[in-house]
């Protein structure tokens, strides 16, 4: 699960590595960059090159996650059958 957000609303400790990830369409164009502990490999945060300052942080990360509420799900083209998320506003088949 990401929580999306602007980039100065994250404090993060510590060094990130960057893997910069150019999807499907292969070539040398990168559309995401993806932040993880450079210690561990855990996944922190990934941004959009095309949207500047938007990030999608893993909210398992975050110190405290009492008040996060899923309201939108992407890719629900490859959803399984048994995944059922209700009160969620938007639903989209992709990103």
């Amino acid at each position: 699960m990401n929580l999306v957000a602007h980039e100065s609303q994250l404090n993060v400790d510590g060094n990130l590595a960057t893997y910069g990830d150019t999807g499907d369409h292969g070539g040398d164009t990168v559309f995401v960059r993806r932040h993880f502990c450079g210690a561990c490999g855990s996944p922190i945060v990934s941004d959009l090159v095309e949207t500047e300052g938007i990030i999608a942080v893993k909210a398992g990360t975050l110190d405290d996650k009492s008040n996060i509420r899923p309201t939108v799900e992407a890719w629900c083209e490859a959803k399984q059958s048994w995944v059922d998320l209700p009160g969620i506003d938007v639903s989209l088949d992709r990103e």
